[in-house]
């Protein structure tokens, strides 16, 4: 019975102290740079920069600036790699990176990593965070989930 009630009282403090904070992306698909380079019907190289905007679960806000690359290939998918440098409206500023790599890139879903925070945003080093793409009418929405 003692360990019935610890196993419980440990599910609960798991439950009631995990921490999840969704993060919502807004990228002007026309104000995304790009360049890019074919190789043919092998693959197809592309370096992009471009803004976004963002906002939180928790009522925050900022902006995001961005710069990456991703490759395609017919046999092994897409592998992206985006790097980004944000800041909330307390100029508190956090730096991340989104990867993908996906057979079926229209999917979208991927992993963002903070590498370093500022702020309230030291903690989210510690988040494991996913995201999914979503593409509509010259807008690019990243939908990020993080849990602590």
């Amino acid at each position: 019975m003692k360990y019935f009630i610890l196993i419980i009282f440990y599910a609960f403090n798991t439950i009631s102290f995990s921490k999840e904070i969704t993060i919502d992306i807004f990228f002007v698909t026309d104000a995304i740079e790009s360049k890019v380079m074919e190789f043919g019907d092998i693959l197809t190289y592309r370096q992009t920069s471009g803004t976004a905007t963002w906002n939180d679960s928790e009522g925050d806000y900022g902006v995001l600036k961005c710069m990456g690359n991703y490759v395609t290939t017919k046999s092994k998918g897409t592998v992206l790699n985006n790097y980004c440098q944000g800041s909330n409206r307390n100029n508190e500023s956090f730096w991340l990176i989104m990867n993908r790599n996906s057979v079926d890139y229209d999917l979208g879903v991927g992993k963002i990593s903070y590498i370093k925070g500022e702020g309230k945003f030291k903690e989210y080093v510690k988040f494991n965070c996913l995201y999914a793409v979503e593409l509509n009418e010259g807008l690019a929405v990243i939908k990020q989930k993080c849990k602590l």
